[in-house]
């Protein structure tokens, strides 16, 4: 394993997936080639695009070019392991039902991102 080792761990189509294998997946992708992805909402609202890049070990956010509706982002976001790490957990609480929204927002002003990102790799791409 990395040295993500020890990582959050959640069973997807009955493999154990920790967050350090699904990042690995989305940075591998985003090196080979920016992409775009929606928001995930949970709620019946229509999902915003946004581009993927990377650079080194970080994953950049910005306004989507080749999708609408695109996220409104005056400037890219950058999101490191520490943080997707730091929202994985609440993707499945979130999917539960649980309220995590306020307490996630605490953490990281990139969960929707984040949350897409999940959503996005967890789905095959």
């Amino acid at each position: 394993m990395s040295n993500f080792e020890g990582s959050n761990r959640k069973i997807i189509g009955g493999t154990s997936m920790s967050s350090a294998v699904l990042w690995e997946r989305i940075i591998e992708r985003a090196r080979a080639s920016e992409f775009e992805i929606p928001t995930a909402p949970r709620v019946r609202k229509t999902p915003l695009w946004f581009r993927v890049s990377s650079k080194g070990n970080a994953l950049f956010i910005s306004q989507a070019k080749d999708n609408a509706p695109s996220s409104s982002l005056k400037m890219p976001r950058r999101i490191t392991y520490d943080e997707f790490e730091r929202i994985y957990h609440y993707y499945d609480l979130r999917l539960k039902g649980a309220a995590v929204s306020q307490e996630v927002l605490a953490k990281s002003v990139n969960t929707v991102y984040i949350y897409g990102l999940i959503a996005d790799a967890r789905s095959g791409h």
